[in-house]
């Protein structure tokens, strides 16, 4: 800093530079902070109030200095899908093929119908702030970009979809606790390494809402360690009576009860050349809540001013082997009891986000979704290269990749429509890395969604050409194309309730992608 400039008669000119006065306040930039009290506060200053007897530093005010860091992680997915079908009857000017996106196809999210093979478009970005004890985190996401829609979805834009504070700390020798406060999710049942499976459902279930997760970890000796788990979750809020279902609101429905969710999990790894986890869960899920229980004319049977509380339990089992030279193979199974469950909320079971499409998807209409299910899952993904050469395997050589999948279900339900109904699907995929740049792939999958109807049993081919810049980095293209065989009664799942006649039966996809 140019602090002075003297002259002399003696001396030609010289520049005085003043040395750095010493700050008595904390390390650390806060934007924000003042060094003297002003006439108001700082802009960045919240708008809530501080928290009891000082405990901590007020916001955007200068705090003790500290490990604390800032970092930023997640994954990118925009997906151009382009459904070809045709007209029934083509007038003068009119192409008989027709061209749709959104594509009418069987996959929608979270659908039994649908296999997952043709990517959709998700962005998925965390931001976390915190230190070795404690580390807040919020998660942004979207599986419609706005600046690629004609119009927008509701529930599509998320935007603050996850926030919480999650603390870490070791009591005594071995044992190593986490615990986790805030608004977020966890998901039980998963088949693969880094996510649900190729299928896209959690065969036991994914709670989420706001409230804690306390998880513990005790290392038995070096090689075993035993997990045990326990977390309660509620809903931020219940839709005001008299609401009406929109877009802006996110489709609020007064007519549903706030619920919660509890939720315990035992398990037990191995350490070793071929690890093993081995879990148990148990999740309920229910309401008691008195408010808007009055009559709907419209649902003939139900007296919903005089309805029980609705609950859903669900027991289930994982076995996992993950990141070994024999490959990633896992194997799930759930059970689930359910008591008018098209009223609950909070808890995602075999891709049904909510208690309506678990009753509408799986157990029903009649009795408000009122039954069991029974769900099984297993996966298996190989790399040959590492499979036959595991002590000279080199990730950045050619490789073979082979997976295969299979879900099923089994409902027993009040509802004679779907009492005793079986669903099943089973597909396989195989993927040669055969340039740095370059991966070829094929998949095909066999979907019997209704035993009890035949004909609605359809099969699904999908080959790829992936593109990379090289073997190990994070981006991916994938451009792919997809072929239906529908059967005659074959139909698309709520809430897309395309039928046979209206489904698109080819699509084309170009994928852009990359995690971070």
């Amino acid at each position: 800093m140019l602090a002075a400039l003297s002259f002399s008669s003696a001396a030609i000119p010289t520049l005085a530079v003043a040395q750095p006065v010493s700050d008595p306040s904390p390390a650390g930039y806060v934007p924000g902070n003042r060094t003297a009290l002003g006439l108001g506060l700082s802009p960045y200053s919240p708008q809530v109030p501080a928290l009891p007897g000082l405990l901590t530093t007020a916001p955007s005010a200068p705090g003790a200095k500290d490990d604390w860091v800032f970092n930023a992680w997640g994954f990118i997915s925009a997906a151009l899908r382009v459904g070809q079908g045709e007209r029934d009857v083509a007038y003068q000017g009119q192409s008989v093929m027709t061209l749709h996106t959104f594509p009418r196809v069987l996959d929608s999210y979270g659908s039994f119908m649908g296999t997952n093979s043709p990517q959709g478009s998700w962005v998925d970005v965390t931001f976390e702030y915190g230190n070795g004890v404690v580390t807040s985190h919020v998660k942004i996401t979207t599986w419609k970009p706005d600046g690629a829609t004609d119009w927008t979805a509701v529930g599509s834009q998320n935007f603050v979809d996850e926030a919480y504070l999650t603390y870490k700390f070791s009591p005594v020798d071995k044992l190593r606790l986490k615990w986790t406060a805030g608004a977020f999710r966890n998901i039980y049942g998963g088949l693969a390494q880094y996510s649900v499976g190729n299928y896209n459902a959690q065969i036991v279930g994914m709670p989420f809402g706001l409230g804690e997760d306390l998880a513990a970890q005790y290392d038995i000796d070096d090689r075993y360690t035993l997990f045990l788990e326990d977390g309660f979750m509620g809903r931020l809020g219940k839709a005001p009576a008299g609401i009406v279902p929109t877009a802006d609101n996110g489709g609020a429905n007064p007519e549903l009860p706030s619920s919660w969710v509890h939720h315990i999990h035992a398990g037990l790894s191995r350490k070793g050349e071929i690890p093993v986890v081995v879990g148990m869960h148990f999740v309920t899920n229910w309401a008691q809540d008195e408010r808007d229980q009055i009559d709907d004319p419209r649902t003939y049977g139900i007296n919903e001013s005089q309805r029980p509380d609705p609950t859903m339990n669900v027991a289930g089992f994982d076995l996992r082997i993950m990141d070994s030279w024999i490959g990633n193979f896992a194997v799930s199974a759930s059970y689930a009891d359910a008591k008018y469950a098209t009223l609950l909320t909070g808890f995602n079971f075999f891709g049904a986000y909510t208690g309506e499409q678990i009753t509408k998807r799986f157990l029903g209409s009649a009795d408000g979704g009122t039954g069991k299910m029974g769900v099984g899952g297993v996966e298996y993904t190989l790399g040959w290269a590492r499979f036959l050469r595991p002590k000279s395997y080199n990730p950045e050589a050619p490789d073979l990749t082979t997976s295969v999948f299979a879900d099923v279900a089994n409902i027993d339900s009040v509802d004679p429509t779907t009492d005793g109904k079986w669903m099943y699907k089973f597909g396989a995929q195989v993927t040669y890395r055969l340039l740095p740049w370059l991966a070829l792939s094929g998949r095909v999958d066999h979907v019997a969604p209704n035993s009890k109807d035949v004909h609605e049993t359809f099969n699904v081919i999908n080959p790829a050409i992936i593109f990379k810049s090289n073997w190990l980095t994070h981006e991916q293209v994938t451009l792919a194309y997809t072929q239906w065989f529908y059967g005659a009664d074959t139909h698309a799942d709520f809430p897309d309730v395309y039928t046979r006649g209206q489904l698109d039966d080819k699509m084309y996809s170009l994928t852009f992608g990359m995690w971070f």
